[in-house]
């Protein structure tokens, strides 16, 4: 019963989606094609290569993740997995992706325990760095900002009190497992190279919304703002349960940290071309990846 309301949350939020798009196209198509037309073309190449980049790289913290957990899939096999699956996210539910991957992994000979701590490292490590980057690179461009609603909204302070609270009343009741939870811990964390990787998926896909937005913004919207703003709203979006893929979620974040400097209907229409190039480019990456067999190394994928 719960799967049902589940699923039937995550529907809705789809036909929710659909309806905006359907009446923001009827009242606001001239300004679409309007937007659309002063896009250079060379814009819109750098756009899905930078897009293109950041899934290639998006590859490569999954192709790490396996092999920190000794899995010697070759990188084509990574990547042939990886983009068959992706697009599974957009069906309701939001768990298609996760349940493609274990199928295949498990066609290539992957034990339940390896795939379990594989996907839970790979996912800790992109929404991690998303969720902790982004959040830094606003707070850096942004931070008067913030003080401001830190000023507006003491409730903040009192959470933290309270969380702090709850913590330590907890922490003789964690004591128990405290060796469980370092170990599990440490399990998560970044080893250099997924470090870099991380910050340089969020540099480029940061970077292929960016440069869409400079023919159109009065003033000059930083680089670094931006890069920050994707990569945060790429967490959120990700940590919203019934929103495919973030489809919604993604956008109103990202079109809410526009707002200081681009009108609401072009923040808007912006931000839905950057998904539409985005979904484009993993159609194109998917389509390549079915000439990859996946199982191309499952005679020797775990060592």
């Amino acid at each position: 019963m719960q799967v049902n309301i589940k699923t039937a949350l995550k529907t809705l939020w789809w036909v929710v989606v659909l309806c905006f798009i359907f009446f923001f196209l009827l009242g606001n198509l001239h300004r679409v094609v309007d937007v659309v037309k002063l896009l250079p073309i060379d814009i819109i190449v750098y756009s899905l290569l930078s897009l293109t980049t950041g899934k290639l790289l998006l590859v490569a913290i999954m192709h790490q993740s396996l092999l920190h957990y000794k899995v010697n899939f070759l990188f084509s096999q990574s990547f042939s997995i990886y983009n068959i699956t992706q697009l599974g996210k957009y069906i309701p539910g939001s768990i298609w992706q996760f349940v493609g991957k274990i199928g295949m992994y498990k066609s290539a000979g992957l034990d339940n325990k390896t795939i379990r701590d594989t996907i839970l490292l790979e996912t800790f490590w992109v929404v991690f760095s998303a969720f902790i980057f982004g959040l830094l690179l606003i707070s850096f461009t942004q931070y008067q900002l913030l003080i401001t609603l830190t000023k507006k909204i003491p409730l903040i302070i009192l959470l933290a009190i309270l969380g702090t609270t709850l913590f330590l009343l907890l922490l003789p009741q964690l004591n128990h497992h405290r060796k469980r939870l370092h170990d599990y811990c440490r399990r998560l964390l970044f080893t250099p190279l997924s470090f870099i990787t991380a910050l340089l998926i969020w540099l480029v896909l940061g970077f292929a919304f960016w440069i869409t937005l400079t023919p159109f913004s009065a003033s000059e919207i930083g680089l670094v703002f931006i890069i920050g703003l994707y990569a945060f709203s790429y967490a959120i979006g990700f940590a919203v349960p019934f929103a495919p893929a973030g489809i919604g979620i993604r956008e109103s974040v990202l079109v809410l940290g526009l707002a200081p400097f681009l009108d609401i209907n072009t923040a808007i229409i912006l931000a839905a071309l950057n998904r539409v190039f985005y979904i484009f480019i993993e159609i194109i990456l998917a389509a390549l990846s079915v000439t990859i067999s996946p199982h191309s190394s499952a005679d020797a994928s775990k060592s």
